[in-house]
């Protein structure tokens, strides 16, 4: 009985501990979701544009290859490509950041009314076909979560890396971005120890139910196989035993 109720036990442990492991609140980003990365609009003199409630103005460029704005995928390392038309808006903000770096952000969280997360982006400009000027294009990214808020953001050029120069009149720009728990762990490593690692009070669990699981087939087995062969044995036995006496009663009576 006693140990039934400790079988018992173990496996309300284990589902506890498995449904214990922090699970995303709405409010916080999951793994592999979008956040938009946007910049202040800046106009032809190098200024910030500000619109009729004195906010600034931000934007996000549109990229050729997905159509649609910048995006970076939480706790997703690897490049990511963004080309930028002359049309767009955010070009000639490109253009007007020779005078100084962009001032971007990104959302913290997923709150209705969320948190900014603001980083300045230096742009590096190459001389291109005839002369002209063009963004170097070639960027590192490095964003450090805890527990699906992040805290810390940084893109940087790659100087001296230009990317090879495309279609005229296109800006492109690849960012190589890497993921990091807390402030030096890498998302990537951290899921794949985290595949492998069992939590103590998990792997204790795991042994109660391994004896339970040994308790109950010897149980089984003792019970339906040994028993049973045990009771066929001592009746024989004793049926045996009853025949040596009734032939050694009749040998006497002889």
């Amino acid at each position: 009985m006693q140990f039934s109720l400790l079988c018992t036990l173990g496996v309300v442990l284990v589902g506890t501990a498995a449904a214990g492991r922090h699970a995303p609140a709405k409010d916080e980003f999951k793994l592999g979701d979008s956040i938009k990365v946007e910049c202040a609009q800046v106009d032809d003199k190098g200024l910030e544009v500000t619109g009729p409630n004195g906010k600034v103005q931000w934007i996000a460029p549109t990229c050729v290859e997905t159509r649609r704005p910048l995006t970076v995928y939480y706790g997703r390392d690897g490049p990511i490509q963004c080309s930028v038309q002359a049309s767009d808006d955010f070009q000639q903000t490109l253009v007007s950041s020779l005078q100084k770096p962009l001032r971007c952000r990104v959302k913290r969280n997923q709150l209705k009314y969320p948190e900014y997360l603001e980083m300045s982006l230096r742009i590096e400009w190459v001389r291109g076909r005839g002369g002209t000027k063009r963004i170097g294009g070639n960027f590192n990214g490095m964003f450090h979560g805890q527990r699906g808020n992040l805290v810390a953001a940084s893109i940087y050029p790659v100087v001296d890396q230009a990317l090879p120069e495309t279609v005229g009149g296109v800006s492109t720009m690849q960012f190589n971005l890497r993921w990091y728990e807390g402030m030096s762990v890498l998302m990537a490593n951290k899921r794949h120890e985290e595949e492998f690692i069992i939590q103590p009070v998990v792997a204790l669990m795991f042994c109660i139910l391994t004896a339970c699981f040994v308790y109950v087939v010897g149980r089984v087995y003792v019970e339906g196989s040994v028993i049973p062969r045990i009771l066929r044995e001592a009746k024989t036995a004793s049926v045996s035993d009853g025949n040596s006496e009734d032939d050694t009663e009749a040998k006497k009576t002889k």
